[in-house]
């Protein structure tokens, strides 16, 4: 069955060039591919006004013709189309939203509000430059055909004691972007996390920046009725003089916290950036150390 996509840029813009190269990307693999013309506009930081990015969501999601959204890239954005969401009637046919970076904003939103499952996953402008590994693009175009029930959880390493003691991990999961989710708390639509797997990641964040977010989530309570916390790839974020903080950081927290915490590498900002499902039951297999 031939696959309709509906690419949306409702964060950052691209260039009109990028978004007709990623649209006759996806169609010489047999995909019919949708852009609405006025997809960029004038606007201070996003790609077009908050009330005409709103209208693409939105009707990329009534299109009963439309099988996967997919953002083109993320930047910053969503956060502020968030509070109109919530008066859009969920759709009678699910969609799978692809993205990553910003796009964990919309993640929340489908996953709690909807209910829908979405796809951690690259940016479709991402895809179609082939600026991240052949795998990833592999793995994320073959959820787009074949759904995600065909993933097979890759195995996850354990970083602190509690970890250690799991030989599976079982649970839906959730989450994102580090900063975004952050941004959520004391909204309408902050991230819940009780009972499920909290997926974290992150580009350009300084050690003391992840600490900072990260003692701020645990403030708040977003850790304190997880399952388990699955820390994704923290890329870059050196120091001035080129060391870097991150990994000690990381470290210190999976230690310093009462709840089972693991890596699961090659989900991030990355040159690899595997696709991962959010809201359903996965079965993750624990290495041993």
């Amino acid at each position: 069955m031939r696959k309709h996509i509906a690419l949306v840029a409702p964060s950052s813009r691209v260039s009109e060039e990028n978004t007709k190269f990623t649209k006759n990307y996806f169609e010489t693999l047999g995909m019919k591919v949708t852009a609405p013309e006025d997809l960029f506009g004038e606007d201070l930081l996003c790609a077009h006004q908050d009330k005409v990015r709103l209208f693409h969501l939105k009707s990329a999601f009534e299109d009963p013709s439309v099988d996967v959204i997919w953002l083109l890239m993320g930047g910053y954005g969503l956060g502020r189309l968030m509070p109109d969401l919530f008066h859009i009637p969920r759709p009678k046919k699910e969609k799978l939203f692809i993205g990553f970076s910003d796009g964990t904003a919309l993640h929340i939103f489908l996953n709690q509000v909807w209910n829908w499952p979405t796809l951690h996953g690259i940016g479709a402008l991402q895809a179609a430059r082939q600026v991240v590994d052949v795998t990833s693009i592999k793995k994320t175009l073959q959820f787009v055909n074949e759904g995600l029930s065909s993933y097979q959880p890759p195995s996850l390493s354990p970083l602190n004691k509690k970890a250690k003691k799991i030989n599976k991990l079982t649970g839906l999961v959730v989450g994102g972007n580090l900063c975004l989710l952050q941004t959520s708390i004391g909204t309408r639509w902050q991230a819940q996390t009780e009972g499920k797997i909290l997926f974290l990641e992150d580009v350009d964040e300084r050690g003391y920046r992840i600490d900072r977010m990260l003692i701020h989530l645990q403030q708040a309570g977003l850790f304190d009725r997880v399952k388990a916390i699955v820390l994704g790839d923290f890329t870059k974020g050196e120091e001035k003089d080129g060391s870097s903080l991150v990994v000690p950081v990381l470290e210190r927290f999976a230690h310093s916290i009462d709840v089972p915490v693991f890596s699961l590498r090659g989900c991030g900002h990355g040159k690899e950036n595997l696709p991962l499902p959010f809201n359903i039951e996965l079965t993750f297999p624990v290495l041993s150390v």
